[in-house]
C-alpha cells in the first residue's frame, strides 16, 4: 500500500496543491517552495495524528494571505491523503479484508480499492482554540458515517511512515533512544545461561581493571564515609563499574566505530557530516530489513547532504533499494542525473501560489526520451532547477550569451536562467520538457533555412504564451553578427589560410561575412567563442551587440515571471 495523491490546502505557504506521487517522488524546486511542507504534512497526518485530541498542528501551520492576516482569521488546514491500489500493483487479500473491517475501504467500478484520509484545523472562535478533525472519504470525497474511532490509528499501523529531515546528526540516530538504533539494543535473543555467563565474566573483569587501578581504592575509601551522614545498603555499599556488569547496561552504551583510510577506528560522530549522514541512512535501511511490518514510506529531505557528487549517484542506487515508497526533496543535480524524469515533481512559486509540475507518462516519444535522457537528464540534471531555458543553436553561444550577461551586469544564476544547446538534441523536445515542469523557454536561432523547419513545430508548444516570448530569430547566424560587431580579429586569428583563398568576396562587398562565416572551420569557431568570450568582457573591448542584449533582457524578463 502506497500513497498516490496528497492535497494540500492553506498550510504554511501552500495555498492550494495537488500532486500525485509514485513509488519513488524526488521533489525539487527553490527553496521556500513547498518541498519541505509536503513532507510535513504528510507526517502529521500519517504519524503524529492520533485519535485523541492532541493538536499537532500550531498557528504557523496556516497559510497567512499578506502582512495583515493572523491565523484566527485564516482559511481552513485541509489535508487529503489518498492510497490506492491499481492492476499493476493490487493490494494483498488481507490487507483488503483488514482495511474493509476498518470501515475505510472504497472500491471503484473498475474493482480498485482505495481510502482516503482528511485531516483539518480551523479556528474555534467560541472555544478560543484551534480544533482539528480527521475523517475518512468515500468515492465522491464526502465523509464516511459509523467510522469507529480507533479506526485512525489502526490505520496508521498498515502504513508507516519515517522522516530523516536534511540535519541528519549521527550523535542523536546512534543514542540509545534513536528510533532505528534502540530496537537493535533491546532485541536482545540471548539464552538466560548465556546472558548469566556473559555478566559473571563481565563482573570478572570489573573487578580486574578496579584492583589494577589504584586510585579507584582510594576513592571507595573516600566514599564510605558517606555512611555517616547517609545510610546506605548493609554489606559491600560502595563499588566502581568500569565494566557494565549487565547486558542491559553494556548495550546502551554500545557505539559505532569506522575505520580511517589509516586503519584507526574512530566514533562515528568524529566523522565528517558527510559519512554520519550516510551512516543514519544505512541504519534506517538496516532497520526496514530486521522490522519489516507493514507498508512503509520513506520521507527523505536532502539525501545528498555534506557528499561527493560520486557518493551522492552510489547513495542513490542503494536508497532505491530501500523496501517501501520513497518520498524525496533535492537541490542535487547528480542525483536528477539517476533519476526517471516521470518521476520527478517541481514544485514552483507561480501568480497562483505554489504549484507542482510533471512531466507525465507518454509526453515525450521513445526518440525524445532517448535525447533528453543523454543530453539533459543524465549530463546536466541541475537544468530542471531554472526557471528560464535560454535555448540556443551551438557551443559559440553557450559560450558568448554567459560572457554577455556577464559583461552586462546580468547575474545568469541569480535570475535562474540557463543556457541550453538544442542543436545536438531536439528544440521541441527541450520546450515540451520546459512546458511540462513550468520552466519558461525562449529560443533564439539562426535566420536561416532551419528556421522554417523549426519555427511551425515550435508554434505547436507556446502552451498558451505570445511566439514573442517563445523564440526570435535575430540574425543569420552567431558568426555574421559578431563579424558585424568588431569581433573581425578575433576570427582571423583562427581562420586558416586555406580556407581565406577560397572567398570570392571581399571585405565590403555583400554578402562577406556570410562566405567568411560558412568557410571557418568548426574547431575555429569553438576556439573562436571563446576568445570573444573573453573579449567581451574587457571594458576596453567591442561591446555586447543589441541583438544579443536583447534576447538576454528578455530571458531575464521571463524568469522573474514579467511575461506569461
Amino acid at each position: 500500500m502506497r500513497i498516490t495523491a496528497v492535497r494540500i490546502r492553506n498550510f504554511r505557504g501552500i495555498k492550494s496543491l495537488d500532486l500525485e506521487l509514485g513509488p519513488v517522488t524526488v521533489l525539487i524546486g527553490e527553496n521556500n517552495s513547498g518541498k519541505t511542507s509536503v513532507l510535513d504534512a504528510l507526517k502529521l497526518c500519517l504519524r503524529d495524528l492520533g485519535p485523541r485530541r492532541r493538536l499537532v498542528f500550531d498557528a504557523l501551520d496556516f497559510h497567512l494571505a499578506d502582512s495583515n492576516s493572523e491565523p484566527p482569521s485564516a482559511d481552513p488546514i485541509e489535508i487529503e491523503v489518498t492510497f490506492a491500489d491499481s492492476p499493476e500493483e493490487p493490494w494483498d487479500d488481507d490487507l483488503v479484508r483488514r482495511l474493509g473491517r476498518l470501515g475505510v475501504l472504497q472500491i471503484d467500478g473498475a474493482g480498485c480499492h482505495s481510502v482516503r484520509l482528511r485531516v483539518d484545523c480551523v479556528y474555534d472562535h467560541e472555544a478560543r482554540d484551534f480544533a482539528q478533525n480527521w475523517s475518512f472519504l468515500d468515492l465522491g470525497g464526502e465523509q464516511m458515517g459509523r467510522v469507529p474511532t480507533n479506526a485512525l490509528p489502526r490505520f496508521q499501523e498498515e502504513i508507516r511512515y519515517f522522516y530523516l529531515t536534511a540535519l541528519r546528526d549521527a550523535s542523536t540516530h546512534f543514542d540509545a533512544r534513536g528510533p532505528f538504533w534502540r530496537p537493535f539494543l533491546k532485541d536482545s535473543q540471548l539464552s538466560p545461561d548465556r546472558k548469566a555467563e556473559i555478566e559473571d565474566k563481565l563482573r570478572e573483569v570489573n573487578e580486574l581493571v578496579v584492583s589494577s587501578h589504584e586510585s579507584f581504592s582510594q576513592v571507595q575509601a573516600g566514599l564510605h564515609s558517606v555512611q555517616s551522614v547517609v545510610p546506605l545498603a548493609s554489606g559491600e555499599a560502595v563499588s566502581i563499574e568500569a565494566v557494565p556488569g549487565r547486558i542491559f547496561d553494556m548495550l546502551t552504551k554500545a557505539r559505532v566505530e569506522l575505520g580511517t583510510t589509516t586503519g584507526a577506528k574512530i566514533p562515528l560522530d568524529r566523522h565528517g557530516e558527510g559519512t554520519q549522514s550516510l551512516a543514519v541512512l544505512m541504519l534506517f535501511s538496516a532497520f526496514r530489513e530486521a522490522h519489516e511490518d507493514g507498508a512503509a514510506v520513506l520521507a527523505l529531505e536532502e539525501p545528498e547532504a555534506h557528499l561527493h557528487p560520486s557518493a551522492i549517484r552510489a547513495l542513490w542506487t542503494l536508497v532505491r533499494g530501500f523496501t517501501g515508497q520513497k518520498l524525496i526533496s533535492t537541490h542535487s543535480g547528480e542525483l536528477l542525473a539517476d533519476t526517471v524524469i516521470c518521476n520527478v515533481r517541481r514544485l514552483a512559486r507561480t501568480s497562483d501560489g505554489i504549484k507542482g509540475f510533471r512531466v507525465q507518462e507518454g509526453l515525450l516519444t521513445p526518440e525524445e526520451t532517448r535525447k533528453f535522457n543523454y543530453h539533459v537528464r543524465q549530463a546536466q540534471g541541475a537544468l530542471l532547477f531554472a526557471r528560464c531555458w535560454l535555448l540556443v543553436e551551438g557551443q559559440t553561444e553557450t559560450w558568448v550569451y554567459p560572457a554577455a550577461a556577464r559583461a552586462l551586469g546580468l547575474n545568469l544564476d541569480r535570475e535562474g536562467i540557463r543556457v541550453v544547446e538544442f542543436g545536438q538534441s531536439d528544440a521541441v523536445m527541450l520546450a515540451k520538457v520546459a512546458n511540462a515542469l513550468g520552466i519558461r523557454w525562449y529560443l533564439v536561432g539562426d535566420n536561416d533555412g532551419k528556421r522554417e523547419k523549426e519555427e511551425p513545430r515550435l508554434m505547436a508548444h507556446l502552451d498558451g504564451a505570445d511566439p514573442a516570448d517563445r523564440f526570435v530569430f535575430p540574425y543569420p547566424n552567431i558568426e555574421v553578427l559578431l563579424l558585424r560587431n568588431g569581433y573581425e580579429t578575433c576570427y582571423s586569428a583562427h581562420m586558416p589560410e586555406q580556407n581565406l583563398k577560397k572567398l570570392k568576396k571581399h571585405p565590403g562587398d555583400p554578402g562577406y561575412r556570410q562566405e567568411y562565416a560558412a568557410n571557418l572551420p568548426g574547431k575555429a569557431k569553438t576556439r573562436t567563442a571563446a576568445d570573444i568570450a573573453i573579449e567581451m568582457e574587457n571594458p576596453g573591448g567591442a561591446g555586447v551587440p543589441p541583438e544579443i542584449r536583447a534576447v538576454l533582457e528578455k530571458a531575464a524578463s521571463l524568469a522573474r515571471g514579467d511575461s506569461p
